[in-house]
């Protein structure tokens, strides 16, 4: 015959208890009672919380004397018809948990599946775009360098010999091609530093 120990509602005075929901295929995670009595509704109770294995919490609140007080599973109050014989109301306890199991892992996996998961956004590596800045730079400056020699050039070669007009325009359709390229790549470059700010 189970019985509850008022002076010891602990996990060890609610050992027949739980040895019997046990027996009954509901394994108990963990206990939670501190056996430290409190007043409600004029009566001095005592509070223990069950977890099972599924996630269900049993809470069960019992007078002194050792009479059921309340049972709430899943904070829902369950009503219990043997509140002063302890096995049928035990049996009646087992009956609720386990009616309410699949239902309550439903609920729980359409929780679940209800989260939405936060996935971080991350912003692309900005080593590739300064990589590509400076090769842009590098290469404005080549093109800029070479465009300068060959003005030099063409300068020296109009005034040490004006005969010499194909080579200057030879030389001139070739500074135009490196002034358009010098252009191309300034725009490159201006657009990577606009992905880069």
């Amino acid at each position: 015959m189970i019985q509850i120990d008022f002076e010891k509602f602990n996990k060890a005075g609610l050992k027949p208890i739980l040895t019997k929901l046990g027996n009954e295929g509901l394994t108990v995670a963990d206990v939670q009672a501190d056996n430290k009595a409190k007043r409600e509704s004029g009566y001095q109770v005592k509070t223990a919380t069950i977890t099972f294995d599924s996630g269900q919490k049993l809470m069960l609140k019992a007078k002194a004397g050792g009479s059921i007080y309340q049972v709430r599973l899943n904070n829902k109050v369950v009503p219990i018809k043997h509140y002063e014989d302890l096995d049928k109301a035990v049996l009646e306890i087992i009956n609720y948990v386990q009616a309410n199991e699949k239902r309550y892992l439903q609920q729980k996996e359409k929780q679940i599946a209800r989260q939405k998961v936060t996935v971080p956004k991350i912003k692309p590596v900005s080593t590739t775009v300064a990589e590509q800045i400076n090769t842009f730079k590098t290469a404005l400056a080549e093109s800029q360098a070479a465009a300068d020699t060959l003005v030099s050039q063409i300068s020296e070669i109009d005034a040490a010999n004006t005969e010499k007009g194909a080579a200057v325009a030879s030389l001139s359709q070739e500074l135009n091609g490196l002034l358009s390229t010098g252009e191309q790549l300034q725009a490159q470059y201006d657009e990577l530093m606009k992905e880069a700010a």
